[in-house]
C-alpha cells in the first residue's frame, strides 16, 4: 500500500506534493468558513461546498478556491466503489468525529450543542474524516488518477440531508457535457499500478440528521468515479506548479551530479 504521505513516491512526487501543499496554503480563505471545535476539542476551519442535492450531479459551484482541473465529454470514467469496480474502495471512519450535534458524546468536541445538525447557512454541521483505501483492480497502470465525488446518492431509507465537501481539502474539477458544466470534488491519487492502492482522507460535512443503522450513525452514500490523466487538464495555476516542480527537479539532479 502507498500511503498519502508519499513515503514511496519518486522525488518528482515529493516535490510536486510540497508545491501543491504550498498552493493550498496560499489559497484565499472561503467566504463562509465554519470553525469546528474550540469547545473541548481542537479548533480548525472548514469551508463547505455543498452538493446540488440528493441524486443530483455536481456541487453548487466551483468554490472560493476556484477550479483546479477541467474536462469535457466524451470521457471514459473509471468505476469506483465498495466492491468489484475499477477502483475498489474500503472505508474507515475516524472516531471520535470532530463534531457530532446528534451525539456530542461521540465527538472530539463534547460541548457542541446537541440536536439536529443545522442548515447549510448556519454553523453546527456534522464533521468527520474517513480514511479511504483505493485500489486499482484493473490490469493496466492508471496514470494521474483523480477520484471524483459526483453526487450524493438517494439510497432507500436515507434522508435527503445537505452534504458538503471541504473546499480547503478537496480540489474541484469542472466537467462539461452537452453544453452543461458541473463541478465535482476531486482528490489526486497519483499513478496506480495494477493491484496498487493508496490511502486518502475524505471529509464529511453533513447539515441534517443521519439515520442509525446497525447501531451506528451512517454516513451519506456518495457517488464516486475516477478519471485519468489525458482526460482532464490542470488549470493554468496548476500547470505553473508543475513547471516549477520540473525546474526544482532539474536543480536537484544537477546538484547531485556535482556531488
Amino acid at each position: 500500500m502507498r500511503a498519502q504521505d508519499g513515503s514511496r513516491l519518486a522525488p518528482f512526487g515529493s516535490v510536486l506534493a510540497a508545491l501543491l501543499l504550498l498552493a493550498v496554503s496560499a489559497a484565499p480563505v472561503g467566504a463562509t468558513p465554519i470553525t469546528i471545535g474550540g469547545a473541548g476539542g481542537p479548533a480548525f476551519q472548514v469551508d463547505p461546498l455543498y452538493f446540488q442535492g440528493f441524486g443530483v450531479y455536481g456541487l453548487t459551484g466551483p468554490g472560493d478556491h476556484g477550479v483546479d482541473y477541467t474536462a469535457s465529454a466524451p470521457v471514459s470514467f473509471l468505476t469506483a466503489g465498495a466492491g468489484n469496480y475499477d477502483l475498489s474502495i474500503t472505508q474507515a471512519l475516524q472516531q471520535p468525529v470532530y463534531q457530532h450535534p446528534q451525539d456530542p458524546a461521540n465527538s472530539q468536541n463534547p460541548l457542541t450543542n446537541g440536536g439536529t445538525p443545522t442548515a447549510p447557512t448556519t454553523a453546527v454541521p456534522f464533521v468527520a474524516d474517513s480514511l479511504w483505501t483505493v485500489k486499482n483492480t484493473t490490469d493496466e497502470t492508471l496514470d494521474d488518477v483523480l477520484l471524483l465525488f459526483t453526487k450524493t446518492i438517494a439510497a432507500p431509507g436515507y434522508p435527503a440531508v445537505d452534504v458538503a465537501l471541504d473546499d480547503d481539502l478537496y480540489s474541484v474539477l469542472s466537467y462539461t457535457s452537452s453544453g452543461v458544466t458541473r463541478y465535482y470534488g476531486a482528490l489526486a491519487l497519483g499513478t496506480l499500478d495494477p493491484g496498487e492502492s493508496v490511502q486518502v482522507r475524505v471529509r464529511y460535512i453533513v447539515a441534517g440528521s443521519m439515520p442509525v443503522m446497525n447501531g451506528a450513525y451512517t454516513m451519506p452514500p456518495l457517488g464516486v468515479s475516477g478519471i485519468v490523466g489525458g482526460d482532464y487538464v490542470p488549470e493554468p495555476g496548476t500547470m505553473v506548479l508543475l513547471g516549477a516542480g520540473l525546474v526544482a527537479l532539474v536543480r536537484v539532479a544537477r546538484k547531485r551530479g556535482c556531488d
